[in-house]
């Protein structure tokens, strides 16, 4: 009488075949997968600069640039009847030109950005449509703003500066040339960026 054959050795099943994903090969270093998702990551950071530009630049495309306009009218709040007199005080410093108005919510919303700014760089407003120079003042008072402003009753200043809507920002160098623009709520992060860049020229 033989022996019964032994039951044959049983296979291992699929997913025990299949070896699970890792994320890190054995030296360590980070798999392919890793790889893709950061890559991916990129992609889509880089798109949304591009579109974040794009907007941007749609949004200020009758924004001046190249040498700034002359900017007729005193300067609120200073000893300087003219913006020339305010440059040259300043030994024309690099300085950021802001174009806003009392009656804009976006404008209040940021209105501690510029304060920040404001604080250790030049920075220059024109307060557009906003009423007589007086009324201006007291807005600046009440708010505690001690921003160098010229007043711009009429909106005058604003179109020839091709700022349509407010906020409006350009950031001049000391030789007078705009180096950058933009329009909408800006981080104080942003504007010191933006003015740190017109000061390398």
């Amino acid at each position: 009488m033989t022996d019964p054959a032994p039951p044959p050795a049983s296979q291992p099943s699929e997913a025990a075949a299949t070896p699970a994903r890792v994320t890190a090969t054995p030296d360590g270093r980070p798999s392919r997968t890793r790889w893709r998702r950061a890559r991916w990551w990129l992609l889509e950071a880089v798109l949304l600069l591009a579109v974040f530009f794009g907007v941007q630049a749609w949004f200020t495309r009758d924004v001046v640039r190249g040498e700034l306009p002359p900017i007729p009218g005193a300067v609120l709040g200073t000893p300087h009847p003219t913006v020339q007199a305010w440059r040259d005080d300043a030994r024309n410093d690099a300085f950021m030109l802001y174009v806003w108005a009392t009656w804009c919510g976006v404008c209040r919303a940021m209105e501690d950005n510029v304060d920040a700014l404001a604080r250790d760089a030049r920075v220059l407003s024109v307060a557009m449509q906003s009423g007589a120079s007086a009324d201006v003042q007291r807005h600046l008072h009440a708010r505690g703003h001690a921003w160098a402003t010229v007043n711009d009753p009429d909106g005058a200043v604003a179109r020839t500066l091709g700022a349509s809507a407010v906020p409006t920002l350009l950031f001049v160098d000391r030789h007078g040339r705009i180096r950058g623009v933009t329009r909408g709520y800006t981080t104080t992060l942003g504007l010191r960026a933006r003015l740190a860049w017109a000061s390398l020229w």
